[in-house]
Protein backbone atom coordinates (compact mmCIF):
# COMPACT_ATOMS: atom_id res chain seq x y z
CA UNK A 1 0.00 0.00 0.00
CA UNK A 2 1.41 3.41 -0.99
CA UNK A 3 2.19 5.98 1.74
CA UNK A 4 1.06 9.53 1.16
CA UNK A 5 3.69 12.21 2.06
CA UNK A 6 2.78 15.77 2.76
CA UNK A 7 4.23 18.14 0.09
CA UNK A 8 5.59 20.54 2.71
CA UNK A 9 7.27 17.66 4.50
CA UNK A 10 8.81 16.42 1.25
CA UNK A 11 10.08 19.90 0.49
CA UNK A 12 11.62 20.18 3.94
CA UNK A 13 13.25 16.80 3.64
CA UNK A 14 14.70 17.66 0.21
CA UNK A 15 16.15 20.90 1.53
CA UNK A 16 17.76 19.14 4.47
CA UNK A 17 19.20 16.50 2.13
CA UNK A 18 20.74 19.20 -0.07
CA UNK A 19 22.31 20.82 3.00
CA UNK A 20 23.78 17.47 4.11
CA UNK A 21 25.28 16.87 0.63
CA UNK A 22 26.80 20.33 0.60
CA UNK A 23 28.16 19.80 4.07
CA UNK A 24 29.64 16.40 3.16
CA UNK A 25 31.35 17.43 -0.06
CA UNK A 26 32.22 21.06 0.52
CA UNK A 27 32.54 21.68 4.20
CA UNK A 28 35.84 22.32 6.02
CA UNK A 29 36.20 19.34 8.32
CA UNK A 30 38.48 21.33 10.56
CA UNK A 31 35.69 23.62 11.62
CA UNK A 32 32.97 22.54 13.96
CA UNK A 33 29.72 21.88 12.01
CA UNK A 34 26.46 23.34 13.15
CA UNK A 35 23.84 20.88 14.18
CA UNK A 36 20.32 21.21 12.73
CA UNK A 37 17.85 20.10 15.31
CA UNK A 38 14.64 18.33 14.40
CA UNK A 39 11.99 17.82 17.06
CA UNK A 40 9.32 15.16 17.04
CA UNK A 41 6.09 14.90 18.95
CA UNK A 42 4.45 11.53 19.19
CA UNK A 43 1.07 12.14 20.73
CA UNK A 44 -1.85 13.16 18.52
CA UNK A 45 0.33 14.58 15.67
CA UNK A 46 1.93 13.42 12.42
CA UNK A 47 4.77 10.85 12.65
CA UNK A 48 7.45 13.28 11.41
CA UNK A 49 7.38 17.05 11.69
CA UNK A 50 10.32 18.97 10.21
CA UNK A 51 11.35 22.36 11.37
CA UNK A 52 11.10 24.87 8.62
CA UNK A 53 14.36 26.49 7.67
CA UNK A 54 14.41 29.94 6.34
CA UNK A 55 15.83 29.96 2.79
CA UNK A 56 17.70 33.19 3.35
CA UNK A 57 19.35 31.90 6.50
CA UNK A 58 20.25 28.71 4.70
CA UNK A 59 21.83 30.63 1.83
CA UNK A 60 23.69 32.84 4.29
CA UNK A 61 24.97 29.82 6.11
CA UNK A 62 26.05 28.18 2.84
CA UNK A 63 27.88 31.36 1.81
CA UNK A 64 29.52 31.61 5.18
CA UNK A 65 30.68 28.01 4.93
CA UNK A 66 31.94 28.62 1.39
CA UNK A 67 33.81 31.70 2.58
CA UNK A 68 35.38 29.76 5.44
CA UNK A 69 36.41 27.01 3.03
CA UNK A 70 37.90 29.59 0.65
CA UNK A 71 39.71 31.26 3.53
CA UNK A 72 41.05 27.89 4.69
CA UNK A 73 42.16 27.02 1.17
CA UNK A 74 43.86 30.42 0.82
CA UNK A 75 45.57 29.99 4.17
CA UNK A 76 46.71 26.48 3.19
CA UNK A 77 47.98 27.75 -0.15
CA UNK A 78 49.80 30.58 1.64
CA UNK A 79 51.26 28.10 4.11
CA UNK A 80 52.43 25.88 1.23
CA UNK A 81 53.92 28.89 -0.57
CA UNK A 82 55.70 29.90 2.63
CA UNK A 83 57.04 26.36 3.02
CA UNK A 84 58.19 26.30 -0.58
CA UNK A 85 59.82 29.73 -0.15
CA UNK A 86 61.57 28.61 3.02
CA UNK A 87 62.65 25.37 1.30
CA UNK A 88 64.04 27.37 -1.62
CA UNK A 89 65.78 29.73 0.81
CA UNK A 90 67.19 26.72 2.72
CA UNK A 91 68.41 25.23 -0.56
CA UNK A 92 70.04 28.55 -1.48
CA UNK A 93 71.58 28.74 2.01
CA UNK A 94 72.79 25.13 1.69
CA UNK A 95 74.32 25.87 -1.71
CA UNK A 96 75.95 29.03 -0.37
CA UNK A 97 77.24 27.17 2.71
CA UNK A 98 78.57 24.35 0.51
CA UNK A 99 80.29 26.91 -1.72
CA UNK A 100 81.67 28.66 1.38
CA UNK A 101 82.91 25.35 2.79
CA UNK A 102 84.55 24.56 -0.54
CA UNK A 103 86.24 27.98 -0.48
CA UNK A 104 87.30 27.45 3.13
CA UNK A 105 88.63 23.95 2.27
CA UNK A 106 90.50 25.33 -0.73
CA UNK A 107 91.89 28.19 1.37
CA UNK A 108 92.84 25.68 4.10
CA UNK A 109 94.57 23.42 1.59
CA UNK A 110 96.42 26.40 0.21
CA UNK A 111 97.32 27.57 3.71
CA UNK A 112 98.41 24.03 4.64
CA UNK A 113 100.55 23.80 1.53
CA UNK A 114 102.08 27.19 2.24
CA UNK A 115 102.62 26.21 5.88
CA UNK A 116 104.17 22.91 4.79
CA UNK A 117 106.44 24.74 2.36
CA UNK A 118 107.30 27.21 5.13
CA UNK A 119 108.02 24.36 7.57
CA UNK A 120 110.14 22.60 4.97
CA UNK A 121 112.03 25.80 4.29
CA UNK A 122 112.43 26.40 8.03
CA UNK A 123 113.59 22.80 8.51
CA UNK A 124 116.11 23.18 5.68
CA UNK A 125 117.31 26.47 7.15
CA UNK A 126 117.52 24.92 10.63
CA UNK A 127 119.39 21.90 9.23
CA UNK A 128 121.82 24.13 7.40
CA UNK A 129 122.22 26.27 10.52
CA UNK A 130 122.83 23.16 12.64
CA UNK A 131 125.38 21.88 10.14
CA UNK A 132 127.16 25.22 10.17
CA UNK A 133 126.99 25.29 13.96
CA UNK A 134 128.36 21.72 14.10
CA UNK A 135 131.22 22.68 11.82
CA UNK A 136 131.88 25.72 13.98
CA UNK A 137 131.85 23.55 17.12
CA UNK A 138 134.19 21.04 15.52
CA UNK A 139 136.54 23.83 14.49
CA UNK A 140 136.39 25.30 18.00
CA UNK A 141 136.95 21.89 19.58
CA UNK A 142 139.92 21.28 17.28
CA UNK A 143 141.33 24.70 18.23
CA UNK A 144 140.77 23.99 21.91
CA UNK A 145 142.35 20.53 21.56
CA UNK A 146 145.43 22.03 19.87
CA UNK A 147 145.63 24.71 22.54
CA UNK A 148 145.31 22.06 25.23
CA UNK A 149 148.02 19.95 23.58
CA UNK A 150 150.31 22.97 23.38
CA UNK A 151 149.63 23.88 26.99
CA UNK A 152 150.04 20.26 28.02
CA UNK A 153 153.42 20.11 26.27
CA UNK A 154 154.50 23.35 27.95
CA UNK A 155 153.29 22.09 31.33
CA UNK A 156 155.08 18.78 30.78
CA UNK A 157 158.30 20.63 29.90
CA UNK A 158 157.96 22.85 32.96
CA UNK A 159 157.16 19.83 35.14
CA UNK A 160 160.14 17.92 33.76
CA UNK A 161 162.44 20.88 34.45
CA UNK A 162 161.00 21.32 37.92
CA UNK A 163 161.34 17.58 38.55
CA UNK A 164 164.97 17.64 37.38
CA UNK A 165 165.74 20.59 39.64
CA UNK A 166 163.85 18.99 42.51
CA UNK A 167 165.65 15.70 42.01
CA UNK A 168 168.99 17.50 41.86
CA UNK A 169 168.19 19.47 44.99
CA UNK A 170 166.89 16.30 46.66
CA UNK A 171 170.05 14.42 45.69
CA UNK A 172 172.21 17.22 47.04
CA UNK A 173 170.13 17.39 50.22
CA UNK A 174 170.22 13.59 50.53
CA UNK A 175 173.97 13.56 50.15
CA UNK A 176 174.34 16.29 52.74
CA UNK A 177 171.83 14.50 54.98
CA UNK A 178 173.68 11.21 54.59
CA UNK A 179 176.95 12.90 55.47
CA UNK A 180 175.32 14.57 58.47
CA UNK A 181 173.63 11.32 59.54
CA UNK A 182 176.91 9.43 59.09
CA UNK A 183 178.68 11.94 61.27
CA UNK A 184 175.91 11.83 63.83
CA UNK A 185 175.78 8.04 63.66
CA UNK A 186 179.51 7.86 64.19
CA UNK A 187 179.25 10.25 67.12
CA UNK A 188 176.27 8.35 68.56
CA UNK A 189 178.05 5.07 68.08
CA UNK A 190 181.04 6.43 69.95
CA UNK A 191 178.80 7.78 72.68
CA UNK A 192 176.82 4.55 72.86
CA UNK A 193 180.03 2.49 72.97
CA UNK A 194 181.30 4.60 75.84
CA UNK A 195 177.87 4.43 77.48
CA UNK A 196 177.66 0.67 77.00
CA UNK A 197 181.06 0.25 78.53
CA UNK A 198 179.99 2.41 81.47
CA UNK A 199 176.69 0.58 81.78
CA UNK A 200 178.42 -2.78 81.51
CA UNK A 201 180.75 -1.82 84.29
CA UNK A 202 177.85 -0.56 86.40
CA UNK A 203 175.77 -3.65 85.60
CA UNK A 204 178.66 -5.90 86.43
CA UNK A 205 179.10 -4.12 89.71
CA UNK A 206 175.35 -4.28 90.43
CA UNK A 207 175.23 -7.91 89.37
CA UNK A 208 178.10 -8.76 91.65
CA UNK A 209 176.47 -6.89 94.49
CA UNK A 210 173.12 -8.47 93.66
CA UNK A 211 174.67 -11.91 93.45
CA UNK A 212 176.33 -11.42 96.80
CA UNK A 213 173.05 -10.18 98.23
CA UNK A 214 171.04 -12.95 96.58
CA UNK A 215 173.49 -15.56 97.78
CA UNK A 216 173.15 -14.19 101.23
CA UNK A 217 169.34 -14.21 100.93
CA UNK A 218 169.32 -17.70 99.48
CA UNK A 219 171.45 -18.90 102.34
CA UNK A 220 169.22 -17.13 104.84
CA UNK A 221 165.92 -18.50 103.43
CA UNK A 222 167.47 -21.93 103.00
CA UNK A 223 168.27 -21.87 106.71
CA UNK A 224 164.71 -20.67 107.46
CA UNK A 225 163.19 -23.50 105.39
CA UNK A 226 165.46 -26.06 107.11
CA UNK A 227 164.48 -24.69 110.52
CA UNK A 228 160.76 -24.95 109.62
CA UNK A 229 161.17 -28.57 108.54
CA UNK A 230 163.21 -29.37 111.67
CA UNK A 231 160.51 -27.86 113.91
CA UNK A 232 157.87 -30.16 112.40
CA UNK A 233 160.14 -33.25 112.28
CA UNK A 234 159.27 -36.00 114.79
CA UNK A 235 162.43 -37.98 115.73
CA UNK A 236 163.33 -41.05 117.74
CA UNK A 237 166.60 -42.88 118.67
CA UNK A 238 166.42 -45.09 115.63
CA UNK A 239 167.13 -42.02 113.44
CA UNK A 240 170.29 -40.96 115.25
CA UNK A 241 173.21 -40.53 112.81
CA UNK A 242 170.94 -41.00 109.79
CA UNK A 243 169.75 -38.47 107.14
CA UNK A 244 167.54 -38.06 104.03
CA UNK A 245 167.79 -35.81 100.97
CA UNK A 246 164.41 -34.50 99.76
CA UNK A 247 163.13 -32.15 96.99
CA UNK A 248 160.59 -29.42 97.79
CA UNK A 249 158.68 -27.30 95.26
CA UNK A 250 157.15 -24.02 96.45
CA UNK A 251 154.61 -21.53 95.10
CA UNK A 252 155.42 -17.81 95.14
CA UNK A 253 153.60 -17.48 98.48
CA UNK A 254 155.63 -20.37 100.03
CA UNK A 255 152.85 -22.98 99.70
CA UNK A 256 154.31 -26.51 99.28
CA UNK A 257 153.14 -27.83 95.91
CA UNK A 258 155.17 -31.04 95.99
CA UNK A 259 157.67 -32.93 98.17
CA UNK A 260 159.68 -35.98 97.08
CA UNK A 261 162.48 -38.24 98.33
CA UNK A 262 165.81 -38.16 96.54
CA UNK A 263 167.81 -40.54 98.72
CA UNK A 264 168.49 -41.54 102.36
CA UNK A 265 167.16 -43.54 105.25
CA UNK A 266 163.56 -44.54 104.75
CA UNK A 267 162.51 -43.78 108.31
CA UNK A 268 164.10 -40.35 108.21
CA UNK A 269 162.72 -39.71 104.69
CA UNK A 270 159.16 -40.60 105.74
CA UNK A 271 159.46 -38.34 108.79
CA UNK A 272 160.90 -35.52 106.64
CA UNK A 273 158.04 -35.75 104.13
CA UNK A 274 155.50 -35.69 106.98
CA UNK A 275 157.25 -32.68 108.49
CA UNK A 276 157.10 -30.74 105.20
CA UNK A 277 153.41 -31.54 104.71
CA UNK A 278 152.71 -30.65 108.34
CA UNK A 279 154.31 -27.23 107.79
CA UNK A 280 152.28 -26.68 104.58
CA UNK A 281 153.80 -23.26 103.88
CA UNK A 282 157.51 -22.48 104.08
CA UNK A 283 159.34 -19.12 104.18
CA UNK A 284 160.05 -17.55 100.73
CA UNK A 285 161.68 -14.28 99.73
CA UNK A 286 159.66 -11.58 97.96
CA UNK A 287 162.73 -11.02 95.78
CA UNK A 288 162.09 -12.84 92.44
CA UNK A 289 165.76 -13.72 92.01
CA UNK A 290 165.91 -15.33 95.44
CA UNK A 291 162.53 -17.10 94.94
CA UNK A 292 163.67 -18.50 91.56
CA UNK A 293 166.60 -20.19 93.33
CA UNK A 294 164.43 -21.59 96.13
CA UNK A 295 161.18 -22.59 94.36
CA UNK A 296 162.67 -26.02 93.51
CA UNK A 297 165.06 -26.76 96.41
CA UNK A 298 166.92 -29.91 97.46
CA UNK A 299 167.32 -30.17 101.21
CA UNK A 300 169.25 -32.64 103.42
CA UNK A 301 167.36 -33.43 106.65
CA UNK A 302 169.33 -34.79 109.62
CA UNK A 303 167.45 -35.40 112.89
CA UNK A 304 168.74 -33.32 115.80
CA UNK A 305 168.75 -34.67 119.36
Amino acid sequence: MAVAIDPQLAKSLGLHLAIVIVLVFGADFSSTPEMVSVSQESEGKAPIEAVAVDQQQLNSRVQQMQQERDNARAAEEKRIRDLERRAQQAERNRAEEEARLKRVAAEKRQADEEAQRARAAAADAKKQQEQEAAKAREAEQARIAKEQERKKAEDAAKAAEQKRKAEQEAAEKAAAERARQAAEAKERAEQERAMQEQMAKEAQARSAARARQAATEVQRYTALIRDAVQRNLLVDESMRGRSCRINIRLASNGFVTNVGVISGDKTVCDAAVRAVNRAGTLPVSPDPDVYNQLKDINLTVSPEF
